[in-house]
């Protein structure tokens, strides 16, 4: 594997693609580049459109996790997928045991997410007045699991009462309006001129003295590049576990705005001890 060069392709397909279309991506794919070596198929269920995929694509080697049975999914798959799907390991080790035993160099059981020397310097030049900074997270993926603008207000309070440090706010197309609001209602906090973006999000994830979110997709930028974090969870997803050095986990039970900020309070004191002993 030393000795191979990987060029990387980006090729998208929409959910709602048709199964036609999906075939004719597969044998595109084998026309223009020929029969791939290996397809690592990264859905977490089984899926119809998957399986039509791997079909008409015809690797030389299929991996996955999600329990399939068929012969042309390699036996390598065997101990992975039933750490997937018996023992419901979390999502990130179940992969770094396939690599293993797919004869992969062993990796460490967390996210990656490359980001581009582009993405970096301009975010960069946003955030280097800054010096260390805390990123805040706002949005989760439904509205139940969103802070309100009244809630952010108090964790903002209570970040700065324990440690001086300038926040910015980590947020989506649709968090635009409220991260504007804080930053007028809040002292010494902020947010990118830029545009939002997966990858500027993590982009400034990456440069975070610490990680604050109630979304699991920030939650894996900081696992991906060792960040500490404050994980909340409307409901504990053990499948989605923090994976990096220093974190801690909040689990509300119910409707994110209903975190207890006492418990807030505390773990912040304990994660920003954490960091402070391990520098």
């Amino acid at each position: 594997m030393r000795q191979t060069k990987l060029t990387v392709i980006s090729m998208t397909m929409q959910d709602s693609a048709t199964l036609n279309e999906i075939k004719a991506v597969a044998r595109k794919i084998r026309r223009e580049y020929g029969v791939p070596d290996i397809c690592i198929e990264a859905m977490r269920r089984k899926n119809l459109k998957t399986m039509v995929f791997i079909n008409g694509l015809r690797a030389k080697t299929n991996l996955q996790a999600a329990g399939l049975m068929m012969k042309c999914y390699s036996p390598v798959c065997k101990i992975a997928s039933r750490m997937d799907q018996v023992l419901r390991a979390p999502v990130p080790m179940t992969w770094a045991i396939l690599m293993r035993e797919a004869g992969f160099p062993a990796v460490r059981a967390a996210f990656e997410l490359p980001l581009s020397e582009v993405v970096l310097t301009e975010v960069r030049r946003e955030t280097s007045t800054l010096g260390r900074y805390i990123a805040l997270n706002l949005e989760g993926s439904a509205q139940e699991r969103s802070f309100s603008h009244a809630v952010a207000e108090k964790l903002i309070a209570i970040i700065k009462q324990e440690i001086e440090l300038p926040i910015i706010i980590v947020h989506g197309p649709k968090g635009i309006d409220n991260a504007v609001s804080l930053t007028q209602s809040c002292e010494n906090v902020h947010r990118l001129s830029l545009s939002p973006s997966i990858m500027r999000s993590a982009a400034v994830i990456n440069g975070a003295f610490l990680a604050i979110t109630p979304d699991t997709s920030i939650l894996h930028m900081t696992s991906a590049y060792n960040i500490p974090v404050i994980a909340v969870y409307a409901d504990y997803k053990t499948r989605w576990p923090a994976m990096q050095d220093i974190s801690e986990t909040i689990v509300v039970g119910k409707e994110i705005d209903h975190i207890n900020l006492d418990e807030f309070n505390v773990a912040i004191k304990r994660v920003i001890a954490r960091i402070q002993n391990c520098s």
